[in-house]
């Protein structure tokens, strides 16, 4: 099977028909990841219409299960069929190039086109914040937003920020020989969660480690991705190569600070690109609270703690899991004297884009719908959770947003709240 976007077999429309249809028997067959998300049960359900012959499948039912994947990866996890297998069956990648296929003859839809460029959606919605955050919440607003672009009007949208996280770190800038580790902000940190990023460099700073938040970042291409736009994913990720691989074959690690970036910088750029670079940036990255749990495991974290937390109920992301990290924020956050993690390992139904368009909003709630029963059950403690959007999901349950670990960590060593930082730019 086919998973490299730089060959000609990739875009081939007939190979692609043939490995999906093997793919698909394949998984009719298995079934061992019936319950994970709603391709699967699709799937199952229009093979078995067709007396289990893949090769009956129409477009529609060809395409259904593509458009219901939403790139969590728990599949692949689960799947014993994944390369170096016989079989070479990478479903979510196979997933993904349906999309890519199907948005380069048709075109994509206008919200893809819209979510899949969170940098121009970032610029315009920091530009004007108070009147960006209001239409967001306003009825009419979000109506006229489900028409024209296709979000659906209950979901809840991530706030712009105030100040950009890249405006507040100019001013903290180091020189690569001067830097211990390189930041990748995300698009999430840089125009909605400053003090995501805030956070993890007063954490890293307070204990001795140098950080620097590279100029001229791009989004890593996930939600590009996630509508078929390979074309952009691949501009993106060229672009951040470029910025990140002087640092990486400098021997700095690459703190990415949301779980969904950390994996396509060490998964899906090496497979973009195929490039020494890519590969270079690839091995340098780590997940941010992956690192600082490496630090707390081998006691170079400091402990002078000035706050313990009681009770934090964490949610293990799927991309995190993906990452292979089910321990870190745990290993983390205990390492704090006083406090106790709970992890709630369930899906929050958004991976990306997917749980925001209208079209899948229900089946979002439903793939969610497991991990908001917890939260609600653990109202009273902390909620937390590395991934800012998964966040959209849990605040309808927990009735605030979920802290990242390092505004955990941040508070329990009672450095300065993310307010005074701000307010020290604007005097």
């Amino acid at each position: 099977m086919e998973y490299n976007p730089n060959t000609d077999t990739y875009w081939d429309e007939s190979a692609l028909a043939q490995d999906m249809k093997t793919a698909f028997d394949i998984c009719n067959g298995c079934r061992l990841c019936f319950s994970l998300c709603p391709s699967f049960p699709d799937l199952f359900k229009s093979v078995e219409a067709h007396d289990d012959n893949v090769d009956l499948l129409t477009d529609e039912e060809m395409a259904r299960p593509a458009d219901l994947c939403y790139q969590c990866k728990l599949c692949y996890m689960k799947c014993p069929y994944i390369p170096p297998h016989r079989f070479d069956l990478d479903f979510p990648r196979l997933m993904l190039r349906s999309k890519a296929i199907r948005a380069k003859k048709n075109g994509m839809a206008p919200v893809d086109r819209f979510l899949g460029d969170p940098e121009r959606i970032g610029r315009l919605g920091t530009a004007a914040p108070t009147l960006s955050n209001w239409s967001n919440q306003n009825p009419m607003m979000r109506q006229l937003m489900e028409k024209t672009i296709g979000i659906d009007h209950r979901r809840h949208l991530p706030k712009f920020a105030i100040m950009r996280f890249s405006t507040w770190a100019l001013k903290r800038q180091k020189r690569l020989e001067d830097t211990d580790v390189a930041i990748f902000s995300t698009c999430t940190v840089e125009y909605h969660e400053p003090g995501i990023g805030q956070a993890a460099m007063n954490v890293l700073s307070h204990n001795d480690v140098r950080a620097m938040v590279p100029s001229n970042q791009r989004c890593c291409g996930m939600p590009a991705l996630d509508g078929g736009d390979i074309a952009g994913a691949i501009e993106r990720a060229k672009q951040n190569v470029a910025i990140f691989a002087p640092y990486a074959k400098a021997g700095k690690k690459i703190l990415a600070l949301q779980p969904t970036c950390a994996y396509v910088l060490k998964q899906e750029y090496p497979l973009l690109l195929g490039t020494e670079d890519a590969k270079a940036v690839s091995e340098a990255t780590i997940d941010v609270t992956e690192y600082l749990a490496q630090k707390a495991r081998r006691k170079q974290l400091k402990k002078d703690f000035k706050h313990h937390l009681g009770t934090v109920t964490y949610h293990l992301s799927c991309h995190t899991k993906a990452e292979g990290l089910r321990r870190s924020a745990k290993d983390l956050l205990s390492y704090i004297d006083g406090t106790t993690v709970n992890v709630v390992d369930r899906c929050a139904g958004i991976d990306g884009t997917w749980g925001l368009k209208a079209e899948f909003y229900d089946e979002s709630q439903k793939v969610a719908a497991k991990l908001t029963e917890a939260f609600r059950e653990a109202k009273g403690t902390t909620a937390c959770s590395d991934c800012a959007l998964a966040g959209l999901q849990i605040e309808t349950a927990a009735d605030s947003a979920p802290r990242h670990p390092v505004e955990l960590l941040q508070a329990a060593y009672g450095l300065a709240p993310v307010d005074s930082l701000e307010s020290e730019d604007q005097s």
